[in-house]
């Protein structure tokens, strides 16, 4: 079996006949004689902005006019001066948009840090006043227990200095 255009012959098997591999080649066919058009399915795999040309075994990309790259790879060519200095124009307003997208977000940090400080500050400040409060009540509370105290030990003592005097009249 002879085989065209690079095609390997595969030898006959019990249960198969003899055949050319044409994988890979660009080619079909019983004896690869029948070259494949990439180009028919999807553009060859070119970018939309680029021809496909088919040719023996293969196929070429060429971005059309006023693109450069590859024919994979396709970008706009600037051609005029005008269009060179529409394309810096874009380019700056991107860069404009981009750097006060970026000093807003700064900015809004900013304000949640100060925000959240501000916050801890009040927060530690009513517990510190929370705390001196609870110490005023403790202490009013063990003034009023040592009085109670006082008064109750002042009762005792009275109580005992009358038992002691009617002891001695007695």
């Amino acid at each position: 079996m002879n085989c065209l255009n690079n095609g390997k012959c595969v030898d006959k098997t019990e249960t198969k006949a003899a055949y050319c591999d044409c994988l890979g080649l660009g080619y079909n066919g019983s004896y690869c004689e029948n070259d494949i058009n990439e180009c028919e399915i999807n553009n060859g795999g070119c970018n939309e902005q680029a021809t496909c040309k088919n040719i023996q075994g293969g196929f070429e990309c060429a971005c059309k006019d006023g693109y450069s790259g590859d024919g994979i790879s396709c970008n706009l060519t600037p051609t005029s001066p005008s269009d060179k200095n529409e394309s810096n124009q874009t380019t700056g307003i991107e860069i404009g948009v981009g750097v006060g997208v970026g000093v807003l977000a700064l900015l809004l940090l900013v304000l949640l840090i100060l925000f959240f400080l501000r916050r801890k500050v009040t927060f530690s400040c009513l517990v510190k006043l929370s705390f001196l409060s609870d110490m005023k009540k403790n202490n009013e509370k063990k003034k009023r227990k040592k009085q109670r105290v006082n008064g109750i030990r002042a009762n005792i003592f009275e109580k005992l200095n009358l038992i002691d005097f009617q002891l001695l009249k007695v």
